[in-house]
């Protein structure tokens, strides 16, 4: 063989070397990575505000325990005001007390001795709550003659229900017990219980 040939396949040989040597030397590629697009904000509706009771403010004075001003539910009754306020003194005259009363915001009641006046300015006082004030209702109710304003009165008793009475009423008769109030719609024993003693049969 020719000394030129020697060369050449020397020279191949050293290519092809080189080339694998740099092949085998270079890194391993990974994996390629795909990127998703970023989100899309949305807007989240904020929270409706919830509608709270407030509260009445009621003031009680005379033979009272704890005679002041009291905040109370919208529904409740004079009863409710009085254990508030720590109970009636020994002296109170409870005859001429309605603890029946239904409370409305700014009222002021006065707990009288016995033959004691009770002032004009007072809710509890005679003549300030003519039985025509849809405020104002003589209990116990007659269940069988009850206006709706009167029903509507009772707590838990709105328009609503107050009209089932009525109703009921007219299409099966006059009620004979307190307890048939559980044939009305929507009334339940929580609610008949409730009202029990607001209520009467009347002969």
């Amino acid at each position: 063989m020719k000394p030129w040939s020697f060369i050449l396949a020397g020279v191949l040989i050293g290519l092809l070397a080189a080339g694998a040597i740099l092949l085998i030397s270079q890194p391993e590629r990974g994996v390629p990575i795909t990127l998703s697009p970023p989100p899309t904000p949305t807007h989240t509706p904020l929270p409706k505000p919830t509608a709270t009771s407030v509260p009445i403010q009621v003031l009680i004075k005379g033979e009272i325990v704890n005679p002041g001003t009291y905040a109370l539910d919208r529904e409740a009754r004079l009863r409710d005001l009085i254990e508030m306020a720590g109970g009636l003194t020994e002296k109170a005259d409870a005859v001429r007390i309605n603890d029946a009363f239904l409370l409305r915001d700014g009222d002021y009641f006065y707990i009288p001795l016995e033959g004691e006046s009770i002032p004009e300015t007072a809710r509890n006082a005679p003549g300030n709550n003519p039985l025509d004030n849809p405020a104002y209702f003589d209990y116990p109710l007659d269940l069988n003659t009850a206006s709706q304003e009167a029903l509507e009165s009772l707590p838990g008793i709105g328009p609503a229900k107050a009209t089932d009475i009525i109703n009921y009423r007219e299409q099966y008769g006059p009620f004979e017990t307190i307890d048939e109030l559980i044939n009305v719609p929507g009334i339940g024993p929580s609610i008949l219980e409730s009202i029990r003693e607001y209520l009467t049969i009347g002969n």
